[in-house]
């Protein structure tokens, strides 16, 4: 049925002039009917204004370390031209999809990836810090996050950005998700990866904010506020058999995985495609394998890319073919 649907969409955009037959004689490279007919529409979809074709909207999810395969998915995406029209994204998610937002290119986003230590994201994260970790009654704090912001793109603010950003966090008091859609920028992102149990609260507008991964581990429901009408979910689910957690605070983060492990499955069903990016051995906060997860999001976004632009083009026919 899929094929016959092809056939007749291809007849349609020639007898319409938008694809005229090859003159007689002429030889070109042997193609499948699919691949004519994707090839063509991409290119028409392509040419499209924005306001005349449907929005699309990113979403970005948790998964600490693993999570920076949003990078590679972003990179195939940009390259294949895929229009990204907001994004919304949650702990690593939200780092990568707010540094996208503010209009870094993908290779800057690799280039920080070869300089990330704990000590950009807490000052308290060495030998003595991890003692008080283990055995004080105050956690590290998140802060230095911060000022690694200021250092990559200013003081920047919500309004500010050159894509349409959200991210999530928790009010550790309440329970709430916190979503964060305006106002500094840095402080929302840190708070939404600020990982329960490993690091401090972060206080802010009257809130004890952590990790938005205990509430909105893929915020697909948020790019849809968002007003996206077609969304893209990129996903890092846990690795539960690689390795067994081997200290409290890796039994804590294992205990929040299980917890993302059941919101994944709820909120993808929510999107229209869904990138699976299995990032295997690497644990939260192994932050010397940024780059592995990366190359892994590069090979699920190619591999699965084809299908993508099949999609959006079924999605957006009326628009395509719009008088």
């Amino acid at each position: 049925m899929k094929k016959l649907f092809g056939h007749l969409l291809l007849a349609a955009a020639v007898c319409s002039g938008l694809l005229l037959p090859a003159p007689a004689g002429y030889a070109i490279p042997i193609q499948t009917d699919d691949e004519i007919l994707r090839d063509f529409m991409w290119s028409r979809f392509s040419s499209l204004p924005a306001p005349s074709r449907p929005k699309i909207g990113l979403a970005l999810s948790a998964g600490g370390v693993r999570g920076f395969a949003h990078v590679g998915v972003l990179e195939v995406l940009d390259n294949a031209g895929v229009p990204i029209d907001m994004v919304s994204g949650t702990s690593m998610g939200s780092v990568v999809g707010s540094l996208y937002a503010a209009g870094l290119p993908t290779d800057k986003l690799w280039e920080i990836s070869d300089h990330m230590t704990m000590d950009k994201i807490t000052p308290d994260f060495n030998v003595m810090g991890l003692l008080r970790f283990l055995f004080a009654r105050k956690l590290p704090s998140s802060a230095n996050l911060v000022n690694f912001f200021h250092e990559q793109i200013g003081d920047m603010r919500f309004e500010d950005l050159k894509t349409p950003f959200t991210c999530s966090a928790m009010d550790i008091k309440t329970g709430e998700r916190v979503v964060f859609n305006s106002g500094p920028l840095a402080i929302a992102v840190r708070a939404s990866m600020n990982i329960p149990g490993v690091f401090e609260p972060v206080q802010y507008r009257h809130r004890a904010l952590v990790d938005g991964a205990v509430v909105d581990y893929l915020p697909v429901e948020s790019v849809k506020l968002m007003g996206a009408d077609y969304v893209i979910a990129s996903v890092t689910p846990p690795d539960f058999f690689s390795t067994t957690p081997q200290s409290i605070a890796a039994y804590l983060l294992r205990v929040g995985d299980v917890r993302g492990a059941a919101m994944i499955e709820e909120s993808a069903q929510k999107a229209n495609f869904v990138l699976t990016n299995r990032v295997l051995d690497t644990g939260t906060l192994e932050l010397g394998k940024l780059h592995k997860a990366g190359e892994v999001g590069i090979k699920e976004a190619n591999l699965h890319l084809g299908e993508l632009q099949q999609d959006i083009l079924l999605f957006t026919l009326p628009y395509v073919f719009k008088p």
